[in-house]
């Protein structure tokens, strides 16, 4: 119910105007090409943040994983792969960004919070960062809200299973 109002809100103010705008091929590639890179990204940071012995494990030390831990599974995907990204996106994204008339200073700090709610002051910031700057980025190319909302949600569902997939490769997270 949140989340509707939420939608009125951004609606009516203007956030989510490019929205549903010019949608071909070519862009669900392009997309689809952003999420392959930003897991492979996300794959090689929490290797080097790893080897270096920063952190000792991949997971988020905000909590989170414990509370959707006593969900059933269904309910976690629901929430990781659709409220959050969606909320996340309007607030960082269609909301902050789209407040901040520099675009250049808008990009900066809309990223350093969305890295901020998840990590607060930690290590983990480092790979928060650089993935809360391609979603960015991706809202930046068109002020498109429901872009940087799929790569999000495929980055939340996709980040574990890519993480085992592409270390059965490449063998270099350290446990």
């Amino acid at each position: 119910m949140v989340l509707i109002l939420i939608f009125i809100f951004a609606w009516k103010l203007g956030y989510l105007k490019n929205t549903l705008k010019d949608w071909d091929l070519k862009r669900i590639f392009w997309l689809m090409g952003i999420v392959f890179f930003t897991l492979t990204i996300n794959y090689l940071v929490t290797v080097l943040v790893l080897k270096t012995q920063i952190i000792s494990s991949v997971t988020s030390d905000t909590g989170m994983s414990d509370i959707l831990g006593q969900l059933p599974i269904l309910c976690q995907k629901y929430i990781l792969g659709i409220i959050v990204p969606l909320s996340e996106e309007l607030l960082f994204r269609s909301y902050i960004f789209c407040s901040i008339t520099n675009k250049k200073v808008a990009f900066i700090i809309s990223s350093v919070l969305f890295a901020l709610v998840h990590t607060g002051f930690s290590w983990y910031l480092l790979p928060y960062l650089i993935l809360s700057f391609i979603i960015t980025w991706v809202y930046s190319k068109r002020n498109n809200f429901i872009e940087s909302a799929i790569v999000h949600s495929s980055v939340n569902l996709l980040g574990g299973p890519a993480i085992k997939l592409l270390d059965t490769f490449f063998k270099l997270l350290p446990y």
